[in-house]
């Protein structure tokens, strides 16, 4: 449009300056107005197909200067080709490394990478501190769970003291009452009766005692072990303290190593700092196929610069066609048909432009008037006239 508003601004000046009005224009006058309005499409066309033109010529020199390297690079010598050849299967295998590199999932997430390569000097200790943080909670739970089981059992411990003193205290009531009451049975029998029943009344009282004697010594003995057991269990609460103590310690300086290592477990913590190194040892290899990818292609292009090949940097994008005939051929082929679409355009475009030049040079003759700003049209281009 920028075109056509240029070209129709030259003919529209002509008519500003002779101040003529298109409504009163004759029959001759329009048939005038659509003479300039045809001569300005088909400048407009000289121009563009001109400049079309030059383009193309461009990209036919491109192509041909592109089917001169492949004769160039076919024509190296022996060595030469085969060290290109090298250096090409080098980067295609360094171009497939990295692709796999590209697209393989990430081991651990960027977040993640930056706060273990912020802490990478204290991971190593951190891991092996909360191994052993979790290994001394690991017996610290036991102790606990030990001094529990044991407190359970001195209690029930002394609930059966308790109950086997109960049992010797009735028991020893009981055979008292039972003992006294024989004694006096035997004294109403011999007082009633006037059998002498001294032996026998001796006799029931001594077992009475012996057995009221051991009763005592049951029940003593009992005693003993339940204060031994009140102890136990005395000095039992005062360890599981003490253990609840080191359990509070222990589980406040995980939490604090948890929270600064950003994990809950030191099994996470050494599974996360074992991906971070192996995603480590990968960008090392990354940075160093980087490296070895630069070298190989510098090499490919020198080879090439000195084979004479123009445009070196091209090659690089499809480095295949270096080793592989078949895919060369393919590249000849896509240059064969991209060089035979060219002279087509090029055929067709110098046809319309010729076309134009001859309606240009038909309505000038018609109208010499208008050669001037014919002239000055193809002039501001640099087109010849």
């Amino acid at each position: 449009m920028g075109l056509w508003k240029r070209i129709t601004g030259v003919f529209q000046r002509t008519k500003k300056e002779e101040n003529t009005d298109l409504e009163s224009m004759d029959d001759l006058e329009q048939a005038a107005l659509a003479e300039e309005s045809e001569l300005s499409h088909h400048l407009s066309l000289i121009v563009d197909f001109t400049y079309d033109m030059e383009d193309l010529k461009r990209e036919y020199e491109l192509v041909t200067s592109y089917f001169s390297d492949i004769q160039k690079i076919e024509q190296m010598a022996p060595d030469q080709l085969r060290k290109l050849e090298d250096d090409a299967r080098k980067i295609l295998m360094l171009e497939e490394s990295r692709k796999e590199f590209q697209h393989t999932p990430k081991r651990i997430s960027s977040e993640r990478y930056k706060c273990l390569m912020r802490l990478e000097t204290e991971v190593p200790k951190g891991i092996e501190r909360i191994r052993e943080l979790e290994d001394m909670r690991g017996k610290i739970k036991r102790d606990l769970e030990y001094l529990e089981g044991e407190k359970g059992a001195l209690q029930y411990e002394e609930k059966e003291l308790q109950s086997r003193q109960g049992t010797i205290r009735n028991t020893a009531v009981v055979i008292g009452l039972l003992t006294v009451l024989t004694v006096i049975i035997l004294l109403f029998l011999n007082l009633q009766y006037g059998i002498d029943l001294t032996v026998i009344g001796a006799a029931v009282a001594i077992v009475a005692v012996i057995i009221e004697f051991f009763l005592f010594l049951g029940y003593n003995r009992a005693n003993s072990d339940r204060e031994l057991c009140y102890k136990k269990h005395n000095r039992a609460i005062q360890l599981q303290n003490k253990v609840k103590i080191k359990w509070l310690n222990n589980t406040n300086h995980l939490d604090f190593l948890y929270a600064k290592y950003e994990v809950n477990s030191g099994k996470e913590l050494e599974y996360d700092w074992e991906q971070y190194r192996l995603a480590v040892e990968e960008e090392e290899q990354y940075q160093k196929n980087t490296g070895d990818l630069r070298v190989y292609q510098d090499e490919v292009l020198e080879n090439l610069r000195k084979a004479g090949v123009r445009d070196v940097d091209i090659w690089l994008q499809q480095i295949l066609a270096l080793v592989d005939k078949r895919e060369m051929v393919e590249v000849k082929h896509a240059l064969n048909v991209r060089r035979q679409k060219l002279r087509e355009q090029m055929k067709q475009n110098e046809e319309t432009r010729q076309n134009s030049l001859v309606c240009v040079k038909g309505i000038l003759t018609e109208h010499p008037e208008l050669k001037e700003q014919a002239k000055e049209v193809l002039t501001s281009y640099h087109i010849a006239v």
